[in-house]
């Protein structure tokens, strides 16, 4: 299973288009194959930051959702909302004996998904 965890600061202005955005990507993202979980939430101490929580299958899964039509158009609207540095990081979990472990991965190359947007 991968995890992808990141969060974007928004443009206090912005908060709420951003915000019904990602919403919409996470719609739409939950309905793709190998989609186990992709959740949305406001940072509780930063309310202009927008967490997002994905779960998927395989890496296989999560680099076909980076090239769907919905996580085009959340990338072609973002970055004139963000204020600051986005950040992320993806893990791949497996299991032993039912206890989920997160094991270390080789070097990961980091995806660069838009100018100030990149998955690690």
């Amino acid at each position: 299973m991968i995890i992808v965890k990141g969060s974007f600061p928004i443009k206090e202005d912005e908060q709420p288009d951003a915000l019904a955005l990602v919403q919409a990507l996470a719609s739409a993202s939950r309905g793709e194959r190998g989609c186990l979980a992709y959740e949305v939430y406001l940072q509780a101490d930063a309310p202009r930051v927008i967490m997002v929580w994905q779960q998927w299958s395989n890496l296989d899964a999560l680099e076909i959702h980076f090239g769907s039509e919905h996580v085009g158009a959340f990338l072609d609207a973002i970055p004139d909302m963000i204020d600051g540095d986005v950040t992320s990081a993806r893990f791949d979990v497996s299991s032993m004996d039912g206890d989920p472990i997160v094991e270390e991965v080789g070097e990961i190359v980091p995806m660069v998904l838009a100018d100030n947007i990149i998955l690690h």
